[in-house]
This record gives C-alpha cells, sequence and structure tokens, in this order.
C-alpha cells in the first residue's frame, strides 16, 4: 500500500483523527455555521506552517478586512505581522462582493492574484474564505459551480494544501451553502457550535482511515484543540 504524503496542521488533536495530517497538495472544505471557529482553524493552520513546519501560506479573504484579522488573531499569540514582514505569509483580499458593489468577484483577476502571491512567497498552504460569499450575488448555479471548479482547479494547479471555507445554514440539512463546494474537495470537515458547546467531524477524507464520530472542539488561550473521543453531548 503507497504511503500518502500528510502535511499537519499542528491543531492539537485534530492530526490524530486524519492520520497525521490533511492530503499534501489536496484541497478540504471545512464548512460549519458562523460562530464554529472556521477562520480560526484556517488561520491557526497558516501560523503553524510558517512558524513551525517552515511552509509559507497565503490567506485569500472575501469577507473580513484583512487588519481585523490580523488584530482577532493575535489574541492567541500569533504574530503574523512579524511572518508577513518576513515573506512567509501573504494576504490576498477583495471586496466584499455582494454587500460592497452587489456584483460578482473579478474571478479572472482574483485567479491571477492568488497565483502571483502564492509564487512570490513559495507558498505551500492556502486557506480561501470564503466560497459563501463568493456566491452571494450569483443567481446562475451553473456559473457559480463553474467558478467554484476554475478556482479548485488553479489550487490544485498550484500543489498547495488549502482550506477552503464554507458555511453551513442553520436549520437546512446541506452541510453547505450551495450543496456545489464539495466538487472542488477531496475532504470535508464539519465544526458544529451551540450555546453550550463546539465540535468536529471529519465527514470525507480521501485515502484516509478517519473516525466518522464528532469530537469535542474547544478555542482558548493558544486557538483551537480538539479532544479526540470525548463526545460533546
Amino acid at each position: 500500500m503507497v504511503d500518502i504524503e500528510r502535511v499537519p496542521t499542528g491543531v492539537s488533536g485534530l492530526d490524530e483523527l486524519i492520520e497525521g495530517g490533511l492530503l499534501n497538495g489536496r484541497v478540504t472544505l471545512v464548512t460549519g455555521a458562523a460562530g464554529s471557529g472556521k477562520t480560526t482553524l484556517g488561520m491557526q493552520f497558516l501560523y503553524n506552517g510558517s512558524a513551525s513546519f517552515r511552509e509559507n501560506g497565503l490567506l485569500v479573504t472575501l469577507e473580513e478586512e484583512a487588519t481585523d484579522i490580523l488584530r482577532d488573531m493575535s489574541r492567541y499569540g500569533w504574530e503574523l505581522e512579524q511572518l508577513i514582514g518576513q515573506g512567509k505569509l501573504a494576504i490576498v483580499q477583495s471586496p466584499i462582493p455582494f454587500e460592497v458593489s452587489q456584483e460578482r468577484v473579478d474571478i479572472n483577476g482574483l485567479l491571477d492574484n492568488i497565483h502571483q502571491q502564492a509564487v512570490k512567497i513559495n507558498a505551500k498552504r492556502i486557506v480561501f474564505d470564503s466560497i459563501a460569499s463568493l456566491g452571494l450575488p450569483y443567481h446562475d448555479v451553473v456559473a457559480l459551480r463553474r467558478d467554484v471548479l476554475r478556482i479548485g482547479a488553479m489550487l490544485r494547479e498550484l500543489g498547495c494544501t488549502t482550506l477552503l471555507l464554507t458555511e453551513m445554514v442553520e436549520g437546512e440539512a446541506k452541510t453547505t451553502r450551495y450543496g456545489i463546494e464539495q466538487f472542488v474537495s477531496h475532504g470535508v470537515i464539519v465544526l458544529y457550535v451551540t450555546p453550550t458547546y463546539r465540535a468536529i467531524q471529519i465527514a470525507k477524507m480521501r485515502g484516509t482511515n478517519h473516525d466518522m464520530g464528532i469530537h469535542r472542539l474547544r478555542i482558548g488561550k493558544k486557538g483551537i484543540t480538539v479532544i479526540p473521543g470525548e463526545r460533546p453531548f
């Protein structure tokens, strides 16, 4: 049996659930409701890559201002601005497509920008936040699916290990907002949040003997910690 190269997330308890890490050079979808920890998980993945594993990272944000993200993540002791200054981390920022312009993001321009920045810093890890925001101004599901597939193809071409963030709509059975995000991913991580707990589930991970259970997740002073075997219910 051929061993699959793994990329450790560095998130305590998570790598234990996925045979040591994410699939190298593949796209993993991270989905969850608002407040479930998606952005924190993505930034922890990038920070650990740059700080601990010598893998430069690129954040693509369509939702929040970069300055707000850096300020929010500083509470965990992550020196992100220092990593940016050292060329180990870069941010591609686009205006919130629906709320600001009510027009679609220029996909060609966005893809070119991502490609240029990834090559410039020799990025090995990418976090795309988020497909949910990208799709807001679309009225044609076919067009959205086409553009999501283009993004997925470009990410695979870069050979980076990528977390693609999206969201679940509360009260709906679907694990993603549009139901098409899974087409570009090799794995699916689901985050849950209620007034009393947070949790994580590895719903899909190709080539991986992973646990299908739901495990407790906590966000503390150093970021996210997963507690394998501790059920939230």
